[in-house]
């Protein structure tokens, strides 16, 4: 889905890759029902979650071998997409709402004290074309004639007219790379977000 945002008055705003954050110590998590779900899958970048159609809510389990309780906000799930906390979900919905799309997920608290947050599957929806490719550096992939694709951002300028007051979304040309600006990450620190993990992409 290609998507161009509108203008922003916003000057220029340094954007970073979102990435998980392996020093955050909390259970893992495994997906109960992914044989079931994934059945017949094919994929499609520019639909939700990759076309993963499903037909109930993902059921997830909390890992507590190690006896850690402590969940974290963010923790990648599958095919780009992140379990996310409800704080999280209403966070983004706040920040940047046409960017996301969300499915909510059956959490088992079953191994644990008492229940915990609510959970869903969050997926960077919004697509775009925006990189400064000629004040840019990119490492490109080489190997595949005809195919464009980045493999490294190196130092890399957003063009203001394409992203406009977009907050959060894809690269066309490295589809599976989340890209958010300062105001998310502001945000996301001030709530003390935990799972996330941000690399600038600009020197």
């Amino acid at each position: 889905m290609r998507e161009q945002a509108k203008d922003s008055p916003c000057g220029p705003r340094n954007y970073y890759t979102l990435k998980p954050d392996f020093n955050v110590k909390a259970p893992g998590h495994q997906w109960l029902n992914r044989a079931e779900q994934m059945a017949g899958w094919y994929p499609y970048p520019d639909q939700p979650f990759r076309g993963i159609r499903f037909s109930k809510p993902p059921q997830i389990r909390f890992d507590r071998k190690r006896g850690r309780t402590t969940l974290r906000d963010a923790a990648p799930f599958t095919l780009s997409s992140w379990l996310v906390t409800d704080r999280l979900k209403v966070l983004f919905e706040r920040l940047d709402p046409e960017a996301f799309v969300f499915q909510k997920v059956d959490v088992d608290y079953s191994n644990f004290p008492e229940p915990g947050p609510d959970y869903w599957l969050v997926y960077f929806m919004r697509m775009l074309d925006c990189v400064d490719e000629e004040h840019s550096i990119i490492a490109y992939q080489d190997d595949l004639p005809g195919i464009k694709n980045y493999l490294g951002l190196i130092d890399v300028r957003m063009r203001s007219d394409i992203v406009g007051a977009a907050h959060a979304f894809r690269l066309i040309y490295a589809d599976s790379t989340l890209i958010v600006d300062d105001i998310i990450v502001a945000a996301l620190r001030a709530e003390q977000i935990r799972g996330f993990e941000f690399e600038p992409i600009q020197k």
